[in-house]
């Protein structure tokens, strides 16, 4: 019965408050600066990937089993264009770019994980953009470890070989290791987030909820809006030329949704402790 009760205050919750905290509209709001820092962002990848010796090709064939095939090949053609054009002064541009757009986006999202335990914004401006700004970074870089990993396969081993001896176990486990990592470090980076952005003190068994269901969940639900774009609808019938833009932007989207019911679980498990309390 105990968790019978659970199952259905947590249901009537997350109906309630996908409408009264403006879920969808604070996910659409999120989804578009992201969109806009996205193509800057794709300009400092190349920078990173380059700079570790890691193949954009292969960074895309990891990208491209979580994403539709429509992003990824507009990805791989905007790279192209890019490539012959790239200069030091465009990545630095890029890279202000990226921190700008997508911690505008954080700031949304701060602003939803307060609204999530209804509570206000008392931290001053400066504070709240620097945290803004910083979880950017943050995340942009975790995006490159996650793209550079799955790439460290015979090369990382060789290397790693003139320190410790490499054993052929070593080299099967290996290639499971390095997707725990990725999956560890998007713990982690969305973990911190939960347990930081809100104006809210609490204990670190609070944020553990909503993190595992937004990593679990994000990766879940694209792979299947992956699977739903590439085999049974075609946005190019729709949208023509627009329909990568399109499909990114709804996976964005989804995204963000993900992320938010994140925060959301985290309150209403806070929430539920306190009424059988």
């Amino acid at each position: 019965m105990k968790y019978n009760g659970f199952f259905l205050f947590f249901i009537l919750q997350i109906k309630n408050r996908f409408k009264s905290h403006n879920i969808s509209a604070f996910s659409a709001q999120i989804a578009y600066f992201f969109l806009l820092s996205f193509f800057p962002f794709l300009i400092f990848l190349i920078a990173v990937l380059s700079y570790f010796s890691v193949s954009f090709d292969g960074a895309i064939d990891i990208l491209a089993k979580v994403v539709p095939n429509e992003v990824t090949i507009l990805i791989k053609d905007y790279v192209r264009a890019l490539m012959p054009t790239r200069s030091i002064n465009v990545l630095s541009v890029s890279f202000f770019a990226t921190i700008w757009a997508a911690s505008r986006g954080v700031d949304a999202f701060i602003v939803s994980l307060n609204n999530s335990y209804e509570i206000k914004e008392g931290r001053n401006f400066l504070f709240k953009k620097l945290l803004a700004m910083i979880y950017t970074i943050l995340v942009a870089l975790s995006i490159c470890l996650a793209l550079v990993i799955p790439n460290m396969g015979m090369d990382f081993l060789l290397w790693v070989s003139k320190y410790i001896e490499i054993t052929y176990y070593f080299i099967k486990v290996w290639y499971y290791i390095r997707w725990i990592i990725i999956i560890s470090i998007l713990i982690l980076v969305l973990g911190s987030l939960y347990y930081i952005a809100p104006n809210k003190k609490m204990k670190l068994i609070e944020i553990i909820p909503g993190t595992l269901f937004a990593t679990f969940g994000w990766i879940i639900i694209s792979i299947g809006f992956s699977f739903f774009v590439n085999n049974f609808k075609n946005f190019t019938i729709v949208y023509g030329s627009l329909a990568a833009v399109i499909v990114l932007m709804i996976w964005l989207y989804l995204s963000a949704i993900i992320l938010m019911l994140g925060g959301e679980i985290n309150s209403i498990c806070s929430l539920y402790k306190k009424y059988i309390n």
